[in-house]
């Protein structure tokens, strides 16, 4: 893989992952050296407006309640209504909005790229901020413009301690037991748990590259519903062992056992089913962004002719991955699974720009097909 500037400053990658991955927080000063946010505050205000567009203003003071929410789309009326200060602008998805932000994310792909879930983008006025709040996910948050103060405390949340009437998970009492101020360039890593508050000196932006935290609820429903679609009905519970019980009405241990043998061979990692459904739900973007491009394609000759003067990339509102096992390999994009060779996948996920010319080399008819259909649908692009 190509080597791209270590965001964790003098700690390697994998002493990050071993001492502080969901276990402990981080801050990494100039993990990025003399950054410079590529987008202004009123360039984030403009794409707030639109209807696709997932942003939110989060008002701690003036609102109907503290910590008043108001989600987009947003409009002039909006905007002109905020006060001068204690408020945040927040906008999700931007890398997929605006693919020239991917190589901010792209320098995370220590990190499995199918954990990713998004960049967001956060402008605060003076004072702004969400409150002393707890994630359940992993973040990193880069100072894009602008001055934060971050605090930190990273004893357990008790139930009782949240503020009534909003969504948001805000603490009703937060003692910090670090705090920093931070600059652009700078960047605090946060473990899932973890509550931390951030408070705007002045206006700022910051970036926050944020990972998928999937529920085990929503993993054991998503994969009932999936392993349940074309089971036959005539796979019963069965028990030709049965024997007379001296109570009939009594749940046995053999029967428990039994239905657990039911269950365990939906769950073997090697079983094809867990395999396909897993790279499916894990692909599945959750959003629906328009990425089809002005004009379709008919052959690898015109996509040849394309990237004659331009670069050929995946595009980040589409998410790759691919999984091997002894029989085949499986491509999965935007959950759908395709069955490729696996020097097919290893080059089309090897990095976001893609080289066509070692992809042509080793493509088959129908993974060239392949190609062309993920043109015209917008998933890789010419850049």
């Amino acid at each position: 893989m190509k080597e791209t500037p270590n965001p964790l400053g003098k700690i390697s990658q994998q002493a990050f992952m071993e001492e502080y991955w969901q276990k402990k927080p981080l801050l990494v000063r100039q993990a990025f050296p003399d950054f410079e946010s590529p987008i202004s505050a009123d360039e984030l205000a403009g794409l707030a407006y639109e209807e696709d567009v997932n942003s939110r203003i989060v008002m701690e003071k003036d609102g109907e309640h503290p910590w008043f929410p108001i989600f987009g789309p947003m409009t002039d009326e909006i905007f002109s209504s905020m006060p001068a200060t204690h408020w945040s602008l927040i906008v999700n998805d931007m890398e997929k909005y605006l693919p020239e932000l991917s190589w901010i994310i792209d320098r995370f792909r220590f990190i499995p790229e199918w954990r990713l879930d998004d960049l967001m983008i956060s402008y605060a006025a003076d004072q702004g901020s969400v409150g002393p709040h707890i994630d359940l996910y992993d973040v990193f948050i880069l100072q894009g413009q602008g001055q934060r103060r971050w605090q930190i405390n990273t004893q357990p949340v008790t139930k009782g301690n949240q503020v009534e009437g909003t969504p948001l998970r805000i603490q009703n009492d937060f003692q910090a037991e670090e705090e920093w101020i931070v600059e652009p360039g700078d960047m605090l890593y946060i473990p899932p748990g973890v509550s931390h508050h951030g408070v705007s000196l002045g206006e700022s932006l910051s970036y926050s590259i944020g990972f998928r935290a999937t529920s085990h609820a929503d993993l054991v429903n998503e994969f009932i519903s999936h392993i349940t679609q074309n089971l036959s009905p005539k796979l019963t519970y069965q028990d030709p062992d049965q024997r007379i019980q001296q109570h009939p009405n009594e749940i046995q241990q053999d029967a428990l056992e039994r239905v657990t043998e039911i269950f365990k061979k939906y769950l073997q990692p090697d079983h094809p089913e867990l395999q396909r459904w897993f790279g499916c739900f894990s692909s599945d973007t959750k959003t629906s962004i328009d990425t089809q491009p002005e004009d379709e394609i008919n052959s690898i000759e015109e996509l040849k002719e394309l990237t004659s003067t331009a670069t050929l990339s995946r595009h980040p509102a589409s998410r790759f991955a691919f999984s091997q096992n002894p029989e085949n390999t499986l491509l999965f994009i935007d959950g759908e699974d395709y069955e490729v060779t696996p020097d097919f996948a290893k080059s089309l996920c090897k990095l976001r720009q893609i080289d066509l010319d070692e992809l042509l080399e080793i493509a088959s008819e129908d993974e060239l097909a392949l190609i062309t259909e993920l043109y015209n649908q917008g998933k890789i692009y010419v850049d």
